[in-house]
């Protein structure tokens, strides 16, 4: 015998579709004769009329098939739809990288490693595509750091040279 009433009702009660209302069919007759939404909310009150679980959808393949493109797998070059471009924009790999130079030379500023002068110049280079990567920016750093040591050496010595050239001039001086 069909509950074709009980079970609109029921599904109207639980505010869930017909394929998740469960009726017990040992208590068919009982289930019948209800013919009101207050019946049907006793009949789910004692347990006589069910609202099932969703049913969950298994993302148990996909996320296999995820981790292996995480490895690498299905992503040769026959997989590609879109352009180079389209897959990974230059604009985003250069912020990127711009971002990781700017943050390292702000952290040698900030640590006294570079100086002002040295900051701005690395940093301008470094917008006009000078240096592709961080270990080549370091390079670049500790090479200008060697320079400019070199040049101070040698400012220091020519201004020894002449500090003690005025001195032998004032001594001659004296002297006559």
């Amino acid at each position: 015998m069909p509950l074709i009433l009980q079970k609109r009702l029921a599904k109207e009660v639980l505010k869930c579709g017909a394929n998740r209302v469960w009726l017990d069919p040992t208590e068919m007759d009982t289930i019948s004769t209800a013919n009101s939404r207050q019946s049907i909310r006793k009949l789910y009150k004692d347990g006589l009329i069910l609202k099932k679980a969703v049913a969950t959808h298994s993302r148990a393949r996909i996320s296999r098939v995820h981790e292996a493109k995480r490895k690498g797998r299905s992503m040769g070059l026959g997989k590609r739809r879109g352009t180079k471009d389209a897959r990974r924009p230059e604009k985003v790999l250069w912020m990127r990288r711009q971002r990781v130079l700017r943050r390292l030379l702000r952290k040698y500023r900030e640590s006294g490693k570079i100086n002002k002068t040295m900051y701005k110049q690395f940093y301008l280079k470094s917008k006009g595509n000078q240096y592709k990567n961080k270990r080549v920016l370091i390079e670049a750093i500790h090479i200008a750091k060697a320079e400019h040591l070199k040049e101070k050496a040698l400012q220091d010595q020519l201004d020894a040279r002449k500090a003690r050239a005025a001195n032998l001039k004032q001594k001659r001086k004296v002297l006559q």
